[in-house]
């Protein structure tokens, strides 16, 4: 598919988003941004939000592969509690996290600049965004990536309030299945 197509189709996507009044920015490749992408700024709550870039990724032998990403920095939060948020804890929570995700996966990035800690949020999917089908599996994905974002920084708040990652996650997961 041509990036005129592919440019068009994030544009559909953005159309599409505001009926669930989800505030988007598009950004055409150039200076601003390496690709064209649509940024979303998803509101779990008040204080939960997270920017997720929507674009698509060269993969010419498998098609028009759509990549949404998000990031949580944690050097704030890793310099505040330094002996309870450690990367063990994250590794450990991030690998339990993903075991139990229904979509996407998290990622323990670190980095040489700042932000040097960084758990990243991703999920790719194959569409061309060509019709109203693929537009409303988008949709779905996003609302399970803000699931995900969620549980994210449930555990987060119970680690960084003391309690063991294993007893973190069982607490998140046992409120999950009283809903």
């Amino acid at each position: 598919m041509d990036k005129l197509a592919l440019r068009q189709g994030l544009k559909k996507l953005e159309a599409y988003l505001t009926q669930y009044e989800m505030t988007s920015v598009f950004l055409e490749e150039g200076e601003q941004a390496p690709l064209d992408s649509l940024v979303l700024g998803l509101h779990v709550s008040d204080e939960l939000s997270l920017d997720v870039s929507c674009n698509f990724i060269d993969a010419p032998d498998y098609g028009s592969i759509l990549q949404y990403y998000g990031q949580l920095e944690l050097d704030g939060m890793m310099a505040e509690s330094p002996g309870t948020l450690t990367e063990l804890n994250i590794l450990q929570m991030i690998n339990l996290l993903n075991s139990v995700l229904p979509v996407g996966q998290l990622l323990y990035m670190q980095n040489d600049v700042s932000p040097t800690h960084v758990i990243g949020l991703r999920y790719t999917m194959r569409t061309g965004l060509d019709s109203e089908g693929e537009l409303e599996k988008c949709g779905d994905v996003i609302e399970m990536l803000m699931d995900d974002y969620e549980l994210l920084c449930s555990v987060l708040v119970l680690v960084l309030e003391g309690e063991t990652v294993q007893g973190a996650m069982n607490a998140v997961l046992e409120l999950m299945a009283q809903e």
